[in-house]
């Protein structure tokens, strides 16, 4: 009897320093991630275009809605900053910092319908001389837990899903180029010992996980309709023959480039709704050729052939 109890005691302590043994393991990994990733297989970024040597378009990303049940704080301005990142890491734009967007839009009232019309969008583009504007809404937003305990060792899985609308306004015509949809899937697993970090909490990285997972993939798309699009820049200001231009070296401007003309043209509005339906294509003037660059992205030019121009009209390659 004696000796059936002193087993069960042994027994006891082995179990008990068995669990000490694991659990001091498990404290130096509590909580610690284990993978982080995609689970739709698109990469987090697209790759820069490092042949691309053309001028890059000027574009104003606006705050995107929140149309979720859940009003998740910050998810509109989050899925902006991550999209603006992405743009810019192509190498084929200039992002405008959205501080500078917001206060056009907030001097236009527009602030918090995030709505772009052609009359707002023209004036964007003649304020912070953009060529687009991008704007959207989120439109479905979820997240789920999954969790498996393993005597004192807890697996946790977390998955964020996200529905996001985009809309890519020209802001010289006031032309909406594109208006598409797209999902992204995020997953984060963590490990710990019970009740020593293993409790997943809500955590921005899953819901920004998500954002980029839909919003690259939506860059996949809006790539083509960027391409499609002409670049112009703006006359800044006039100097007898020599005329300076809003946009330089960072743009991808050339000494030596000859650049045309043209007069923005009039606004034209529909019979029928008393509605901006953007801007007509304006006449053209002449010709410039760069000379020479100053500021921070600005170039100078020579008058080369034509008469009568005027701050403001727009320039474009021949």
């Amino acid at each position: 009897m004696v000796k059936a109890k002193n087993i069960y005691l042994l027994g006891s302590l082995l179990l008990m320093t068995a669990v000490l043994v694991f659990n001091g393991c498990a404290v130096k990994t509590s909580g610690a991630v284990r993978d982080d990733s995609s689970l739709t297989g698109v990469s987090d970024e697209l790759a820069p275009t490092g042949d691309y040597t053309g001028p890059k378009l000027r574009v104003g990303v606006v705050n995107f809605q929140n149309r979720t049940p859940s009003k998740h704080m910050g998810i509109g301005e989050a899925a902006a900053d991550i999209l603006g990142t992405i743009l810019q890491k192509t190498g084929r734009f200039i992002i405008i910092p959205q501080q500078d967007v917001a206060s056009i839009l907030d001097q236009q009232a527009m602030g918090a319908s995030g709505a772009i019309n052609p009359a707002t969008a023209a004036k964007m583009g003649k304020v912070l001389g953009l060529n687009a504007m991008v704007t959207g809404a989120i439109t479905a937003y979820s997240e789920a837990e999954e969790g498996s305990d393993y005597l004192v060792y807890q697996k946790k899985k977390q998955i964020a899903r996200v529905t996001v609308d985009y809309r890519i306004v020209d802001t010289t015509t006031g032309i909406q180029m594109v208006a598409d949809s797209g999902q992204g899937v995020y997953e984060k697993k963590t490990g710990g010992a019970l009740g020593l970090g293993s409790k997943s909490s809500y955590d921005a990285d899953l819901r920004d996980g998500a954002l980029r997972d839909a919003l690259t993939k939506a860059m996949v798309n809006m790539l083509p309709q960027f391409e499609r699009q002409e670049w112009s820049g703006r006359i800044a200001s006039i100097k007898g023959r020599t005329v300076y231009l809003n946009a330089g070296q960072k743009t991808g401007l050339k000494v030596g480039d000859l650049l045309m003309v043209q007069e923005l043209g009039e606004e034209i509005i529909d019979p029928q709704t008393n509605v901006s339906l953007g801007r007509a294509p304006g006449p053209l003037k002449g010709e410039l050729m760069v000379t020479g660059f100053f500021g921070n992205d600005g170039s100078v030019a020579i008058i080369k052939s034509g008469a009568g121009f005027k701050q403001n009209d727009l320039v474009k390659y021949k």
